[in-house]
């Protein structure tokens, strides 16, 4: 069975239920507008559904989206998982967390598992966040399909926008130009990605360390940004709340989101290490 987040979900329930209304292509302004969320939010969850095979885009005026023959008992059979983290990485995914005992010397969480954490036993584990917002951090003491976490504390992530954590005004590059003036960028500042820009500050792809050397072992140093850069960046509108940037990347199983502005400029860019920083001096609950 195949996993994803409430956002993906939504924007699929949304799309099966205009496409069986009008048997037509949908737009995707169509699915913002009864969601009540950017357009370019629902683009992106679109692009996920595609690449998982439900979702198949016409071209045209009269084009649009189209649910495939999969997503109508997707939809039906749709589990929601949520990451199980050690050491910052994700060691499998938690389903139908349930709280118990919370008021005792020693709260628990039950919860289905997916992934084998045998040995991870009596290591501490960081899950969510969940759907309401909180990260569970605790133990493992039991590791089984049904596992159990001794929780040590929770953490309530509140709703602020992606504007608040990002880091502003990145270095961006231009689609034109060669891939040499980058390469000291990548090594001095470590960076990861660099994102790409047209002419109206727009994002259309990113720059990404490890394409970048690829092209360089070939020798290519006179190769163009938009021969290496990969493109279609998933966004992510500054207005938007963390929770949905958190959503976003669990979903594409993706480390960064470019942020944009509501003309589609690039204003920013956020992180999983931005959004682990914010957990990290949050409140405890327990």
């Amino acid at each position: 069975m195949v996993n994803f987040s409430d956002s993906v979900y939504s924007v699929l329930k949304v799309l099966v239920e205009l496409y069986n209304k009008g048997n037509t292509p949908v737009k995707s302004k169509d699915i913002a507008s009864a969601l009540g969320i950017h357009e370019g939010y629902v683009r992106n969850m679109l692009s996920i559904l595609k690449s998982m095979g439900l979702v198949i885009s016409k071209a045209g005026p009269h084009g649009g989206y189209i649910p495939t023959s999969k997503a109508t008992d997707m939809l039906s059979r749709q589990t929601f998982s949520v990451p199980i983290v050690s050491l910052s990485n994700v060691i499998g995914y938690a389903l139908d967390v349930t709280l118990i005992g919370l008021l005792s010397d020693k709260p628990l969480a039950s919860m289905r598992v997916i992934g084998d954490l045998t040995e991870y036993i009596e290591r501490e584990v960081r899950i969510g966040p969940l759907p309401n917002g909180l990260v569970l951090i605790g133990k493992i003491i039991k590791a089984d399909i049904e596992a159990l976490v001794e929780i040590t504390s929770i953490v309530s992530i509140p709703r602020t926008s992606v504007k608040n954590i990002m880091t502003p005004n990145p270095v961006v590059a231009k689609p034109d130009d060669t891939i040499a003036p980058y390469v000291k960028l990548f090594i001095e500042k470590r960076y990861r990605g660099i994102p790409v820009v047209d002419e109206n500050g727009k994002p259309i792809g990113l720059l990404m360390a490890s394409k970048l050397m690829e092209t360089l072992s070939l020798c290519k140093l006179d190769a163009k940004v938009k021969d290496v850069m990969v493109k279609d960046p998933p966004t992510i509108y500054e207005d938007e709340d963390i929770h949905e940037a958190i959503r976003l990347m669990v979903a594409g199983g993706i480390g960064r989101l470019l942020v944009v502005d509501s003309e589609d400029r690039l204003v920013g860019i956020i992180t999983r290490t931005d959004i682990l920083r914010r957990i990290a001096t949050l409140e405890q609950l327990v």
